[in-house]
């Protein structure tokens, strides 16, 4: 409509190819052209006419027009990126040198995918993506999503913020996205800040009612808590992970896990349905642009035994518990805080045959035949840091119970632990596992209900 140019070249009609897809359009374009046709149209023109020729010298090519969005490819994804920077970053200069009703406030989309290119249209999944992406984005802003992130991020050194889970309209999955915020306010800033606060919350909402069955790429190290990039065992059987650091903290962190000459320490560790301690036999760090990635390797402890020594039965004056009364005891503590932690210590004013059962069960619970014991309900003690964010409360909720169910010695395999939903100050938990026996037979052991994560006591 307001572009001279061929939509396509002949040697991209026809033709099916990985393209990076920039899609751009005006915020409150319909309003504008309701109050103002006319002139809405030259401020359109105006502003298209300067994309365009961005477009060129980022050796782009505007696809076409829709109404008040432009469609655009490039065959590299840091090219169209800095295109994308660039346009924004001229928009704003421009608009300074402008009184505010002749300024037009543009948001763009950028996807790497798949596109086909037929006769005078082109279609596919990256121009759909890209098209919702240009949705989501910031007035003045830029969204990417997470394949464009990870292919400019070193290229670009690109501080994108808030990588964030999005399900976008008429696409099957939700994707991550990344945004780069615009260089300064708009007019509609705040109502967009608005609304994304509603969806933070509605998007709260659904995690708190959805099931987790596995803790993604969350590890367990020491008292904390990363998202890795790698995972590997060598033939030797230690471990190799990758963590990208988020944060001058996470440095630190990492950064005191280094062995000593003398000694590497002990650490928790816990990936997906394994748990145990380990020494730390490497820390390494390589810089990237503005963050680092660790590369830790990791010596499991006891490479060659056969596992903590079994359970024996407990005979009582009201009661015998078997190896596995013991074993279930020990995850309906973990897992649904049932019975919760004694607190009160007897004594001798106090000694009544129900309080000395009491204790003795508490001493079943807690163990002693393996260095990890068991005493506090680890789905309600992370409840508190992680309220907020349930779906993370969620996975690293599961990771943490993994942690005790392995390297405590309680089971040998984890068949199934599923957390969630949350309703009503509850999570449900759903748990199956397997123990050794003697003569080197495996006993289920299977807990499931709910964990109030605010302890009334």
């Amino acid at each position: 409509m307001f572009i001279e140019e061929k939509t396509q070249t002949p040697e991209l009609r026809g033709h099916r190819t990985l393209a990076a897809i920039v899609f751009t359009d005006v915020v409150s374009y319909s309003a504008l052209m309701a109050a103002h046709e006319d002139y809405t149209l030259d401020l359109l023109r105006r502003d298209f006419q300067l994309i365009n020729e961005l477009c060129h010298r980022f050796e782009g090519k505007v696809l076409k027009t829709i109404g008040d969005s432009l469609l655009m490819y490039f065959s590299s994804a840091v090219k169209a990126v800095a295109c994308g920077q660039e346009i924004q970053s001229s928009l704003a200069t421009l608009a300074a040198n402008l009184a505010p009703e002749d300024v037009l406030t543009h948001r763009i989309g950028i996807h790497l995918g798949d596109v086909f290119f037929n006769g005078s249209d082109v279609m596919g999944d990256g121009v759909n993506v890209a098209a919702r992406l240009q949705a989501e984005a910031q007035p003045g802003g830029i969204c990417l999503s997470q394949t464009v992130y990870e292919v400019v991020k070193n290229p670009l050194a690109l501080k994108a913020t808030d990588l964030v889970q999005r399900k976008l309209k008429n696409l099957p999955e939700s994707i991550l996205v990344y945004h780069i915020p615009p260089l300064y306010p708009t007019p509609f800033t705040t109502q967009w800040e608005l609304n994304q606060a509603q969806v933070h919350a509605e998007l709260s909402r659904n995690e708190a009612k959805s099931v987790i069955y596995s803790s993604g790429q969350w590890v367990l190290l020491n008292e904390h808590f990363f998202q890795i990039e790698t995972y590997s065992q060598n033939p030797d059987g230690k471990l190799t992970i990758q963590i990208p650091s988020k944060s001058v903290e996470d440095d630190a962190v990492i950064q005191l896990l280094r062995p000593n000459l003398e000694q590497s320490q002990s650490v928790k560790f816990a990936y997906q349905n394994d748990g145990m301690l380990v020494k730390v036999k490497g820390v390494e760090a390589i810089s990237r642009e503005d963050y680092k990635i660790w590369t830790l390797t990791l010596e499991p402890k006891n490479l060659k035994a056969n596992g903590y020594p079994l359970e024996q039965s407990s005979k009582g004056p009201k009661q015998v518990y078997s190896p596995d009364d013991i074993a279930k005891l020990k995850v309906r503590r973990l897992l649904l805080n049932d019975p919760p932690k004694l607190l009160m210590l007897r004594d001798a004013q106090m000694f009544s045959p129900a309080l000395a059962e009491r204790e003795r069960l508490e001493n079943l619970i807690k163990g002693s035949a393996t260095p990890i014991s068991v005493e506090d309900c680890v789905i309600q003690s992370l409840y508190p840091r992680y309220k907020d964010r349930p779906g993370v409360f969620l996975e690293l909720a599961r990771l943490q119970a993994i942690f005790f169910l392995k390297a405590a010695g309680i089971v040998e395999q984890v068949q199934e632990l599923a957390v969630g939903p949350i309703s009503q100050g509850k999570v449900h938990v759903r748990f199956r596992g397997k123990r050794r026996q003697a003569q080197s037979e495996l006993a289920v052991i299977e807990v499931e209900g709910d964990c109030l994560l605010v302890n009334e006591g």
